[in-house]
């Protein structure tokens, strides 16, 4: 996911799902954003709802055997948000001391 480009521009992104369903026979897609990100989904839902108006999404688009639609997932609140993510290199059984970043791999060159 990219937030920063669902804000900026939505319509690319519905344009890009629109163009990999036509390409895999696809009737339906699906979009998850986090619960954190509200102006990512009010944008996505306008763009969503302009592209209906046009025609661009749901049965028989653009007057062909095409239909295609979109939905949107709104993933969990701030209490998912609040688990501290760890990187590769920290993560459990890679050797890594907790808040430390390795310099070099774990195995010899």
């Amino acid at each position: 996911m990219n937030r920063s480009l669902i804000e900026g521009d939505p319509h690319a992104v519905l344009e890009g799902m629109l163009i990999a369903g036509y390409a895999i026979g696809a009737t339906h897609g699906y979009v998850y954003i986090r619960a954190e990100y509200p102006l990512a989904i009010k944008r996505l839902k306008k763009a969503m709802t302009q592209m209906r108006e046009v025609g661009l999404l749901g049965e028989k688009i653009l007057g062909s055997d095409f239909s295609f639609d979109i939905k949107i997932k709104e993933g969990a609140g701030a209490s998912c948000a609040a688990r501290k993510p760890r990187s590769l290199l920290q993560s459990k059984g890679s050797g890594a001391m907790p808040g430390r970043v390795r310099r070099s791999p774990p195995f010899p060159d």
